[in-house]
């Protein structure tokens, strides 16, 4: 059903696909659920770290269930808070570079620890939390998330920690190698439990329902899609509770919760077809219209985002070709043509350029585009109908 990116380069299309109903699931299920959220280079406290797949920390050594080897199950909120050996008890803001190139210790230094919501912005926390930030920007981010587990176990009523421990390991297991699937999963699992923990703390978490959304198709990706087809309504709810609720979070020029939220609706109502019967079947169609506006939205965010500009060349080209509009099709070409010329802010801009590149090459892909490849909408069609 899909193209496969191969060594970090997207395949061109060929004629490998995937049959019948399941191939269903995976277009549903897969569909981005593909965010880049981070990795930006010389960017603010907490975008420097998601980056490229294979670097960051070492697998997992033992069980997610808080035996050991990876922290920060919920259960661990029934402990009692009690410092780990390696925080220091007066937080020292380290001068080193954001790992790959971002993160400035700067951002640390000014972030608004009075702004916090609620008992979060305690003096007595200041230490904690500015641990916790430096060691997110420079790509510590298990350590980083064993600071926000004792922030949350000294105020469990804040989402906000919550949604930023979900990122943390959510990262966490994207920045493991493909291949360790066992140990991307647990990092996904804590990632989803972290943000609907949120979810309970508050039901308008928005931040949480993003990253709810992302670790959800994770899942799906790294341990089989099938696993998560009952999944989706769910993860278009999240999606439109998410965006209807207009998150004001922000990192910097190049992330924020609404941002990202509009790049995932675009990409998830771009490649799940608009068939009428589809919304009936699993109560999710697809919506072109809706997808151009989101991405629209994304890009006038954040014009530095590449990854944003490149779903807004699939999404007029997809609903260009799909309407025959040649106006739609002339402006996504020239919308991915432009990011030849653009600066890098994401360590994954390099693969989203080329991925351009592969778009403008084959225009009649592009309802099917996705980071982890592409998808034979109408293919997938004719063999559901035939019951193939």
């Amino acid at each position: 059903m899909f193209i496969q990116r191969d060594s970090g380069r997207l395949v061109k299309p060929g004629n490998k696909w995937a049959p019948g109903w399941s191939g269903l699931f995976v277009l549903l299920v897969g569909t981005g659920l593909i965010l880049g959220v981070g990795n930006a280079r010389g960017q603010e406290v907490t975008d420097s770290e998601a980056g490229a797949r294979g670097l960051g920390t070492p697998a997992p050594t033992g069980p997610a269930d808080g035996s050991g080897g990876i922290p920060g199950t919920p259960e661990s909120l029934n402990l009692v808070p009690r410092l780990p050996s390696d925080v220091s008890s007066e937080a020292v803001v380290s001068t080193e570079p954001g790992r790959w190139g971002g993160g400035s210790h700067q951002a640390v230094e000014n972030f608004d620890y009075a702004g916090l919501p609620g008992r979060l912005s305690n003096p007595s926390l200041r230490s904690l939390w500015r641990e916790a930030l430096d060691l997110e920007r420079r790509g510590h981010l298990q350590e980083s998330a064993r600071r926000y587990e004792l922030i949350v176990l000294s105020i469990p009523e804040e989402a906000y920690t919550y949604w930023r421990l979900a990122r943390n390991y959510w990262r966490l297991g994207e920045n493991l190698p493909l291949d360790l699937k066992v140990e991307r999963g647990r990092y996904f699992d804590l990632s989803e439990e972290w943000a609907g923990r949120g979810l309970e703390v508050d039901s308008d978490c928005a931040a949480c329902m993003l990253w709810k959304f992302v670790s959800m198709g994770r899942q799906a990706t790294t341990r089989g899609l099938l696993t998560a087809a009952g999944d989706v309504r769910e993860m278009d709810e999240l999606l439109r509770r998410g965006i209807q609720l207009a998150p004001s979070h922000r990192d910097n020029d190049g992330n924020m919760t609404m941002g990202n939220l509009y790049y995932a609706g675009s990409v998830f109502y771009r490649v799940v077809p608009e068939w009428w019967w589809l919304k009936w079947l699993v109560g999710v169609r697809g919506d072109k219209p809706k997808s151009l506006d989101y991405a629209r939205n994304a890009v006038g965010l954040a014009p530095v985002r590449i990854d944003y500009r490149v779903e807004l060349g699939a999404s007029l080209l997809c609903l260009g070709l799909d309407r025959g509009d040649s106006d739609r099709i002339s402006e996504g070409k020239k919308v991915l043509r432009a990011t030849r010329g653009l600066g890098e802010f994401l360590s994954t801009d390099q693969l989203d350029k080329r991925h351009a590149e592969v778009l403008m090459e084959f225009p009649e892909r592009a309802c099917g585009y996705s980071r982890d490849g592409f998808i034979d909408v109408e293919g997938l069609g004719k063999q559901v109908r035939t019951g193939g």
